[in-house]
């Protein structure tokens, strides 16, 4: 059987093409929450398409997908998971585990348990912060961890993309370096001084800096009531703090009810959805601006 030079050359331009088709082939990324679709922006190359789906006006470790958005995630090649306990949704689904990225794995021994109680958000969501704490990023050491898990799987994903993958990464925990470097110093500055926050969130931020917070379960755009501010009395005649944290910004009549009560306000926004401006690096770095102003106030 004689193949003619034609049929060889036609042949190897099908070939060729489909070898480049595959070559072009992007990896898909889906992420959980903003700081892990941040660390994948900063991380990936031009071979990943990245998405966040979670509806801005809700807590995504609260959200629940719809039709669509639970299609996207069976569709993507990488599901970044936070861990921890946080993407609730997932218990609830089924999808295959081999696309699952659980950024805080490496540091699973060192989860923190919580007691919680069920609370209402302003958007009329109820639920509980009782289980593991989930907010790892804010402790800016456990974010790096989380960072290089993704670097890792990345590379996994284009072999031919790992050494500008490691460049970003490099860059990207310098950055985690100095906030984790600024937080420590702000912790060994305050010391003991007892704080409140507005919301059970700050558990691996107190440990990873030596702070000393005890939490009531508010929401900046509450409307304070006597039983709430009763309950606040309660924990300031063990706790006596002079400032509360919020998770963003509160208020105007919040911020005179606890004043009310000897309170100054200060904003920790931790940072698990898009921000209205700037990006998950500029609201932290804001964060700890807030904080080391409470430093220069007497």
């Amino acid at each position: 059987m004689k193949i003619s030079l034609r049929s060889l050359l036609c042949g190897a331009t099908l070939l060729l093409g489909v070898t480049g088709l595959r070559g072009e082939e992007k990896t898909v990324v889906q992420s959980v929450n903003y700081p892990l679709h941040y660390f994948a922006t900063r991380l990936a190359t031009e071979s990943f398409e990245r998405h966040y789906l979670v509806d801005p006006e809700v807590d995504p470790a609260f959200w629940k997908p719809g039709d669509d958005a639970l299609t996207a995630f069976q569709k993507a090649d990488l599901i970044l998971r936070n861990g921890a306990d946080y993407e609730k949704w997932m218990k609830t689904v089924s999808l295959p585990s081999s696309k699952m990225v659980d950024t805080s794995k490496s540091f699973a021994k060192r989860y923190i348990k919580t007691k919680g109680k069920e609370h209402r958000h302003g958007d009329g969501t109820v639920h509980s912060h009782a289980g593991t704490a989930f907010t790892t990023w804010i402790d800016f050491s456990q974010a790096a961890e989380q960072a290089g898990a993704i670097a890792e799987r990345f590379k996994k994903a284009q072999p031919d993309s790992s050494a500008k993958i490691d460049e970003n990464l490099a860059a990207l925990e310098s950055d985690l370096d100095a906030l984790d470097a600024a937080m420590k110093s702000f912790g060994e500055k305050w010391g003991d001084q007892p704080l409140v926050a507005s919301h059970p969130i700050y558990q691996y931020l107190a440990r990873a800096y030596g702070l000393n917070i005890e939490a009531i379960e508010w929401e900046p755009e509450m409307k304070i009531e006597d039983k709430d501010l009763a309950a606040l009395k309660k924990i300031l005649a063990k706790h006596p703090a002079a400032w509360m944290i919020w998770e963003g910004e509160p208020t105007a009549e919040n911020i005179a009810a606890v004043e009310g009560l000897g309170l100054k306000s200060v904003v920790f926004a931790p940072g698990a959805n898009v921000p209205g401006e700037g990006d998950w690096l500029s609201v932290m770095k804001a964060n700890i601006a807030n904080l080391e102003g409470m430093l220069k106030v007497e």
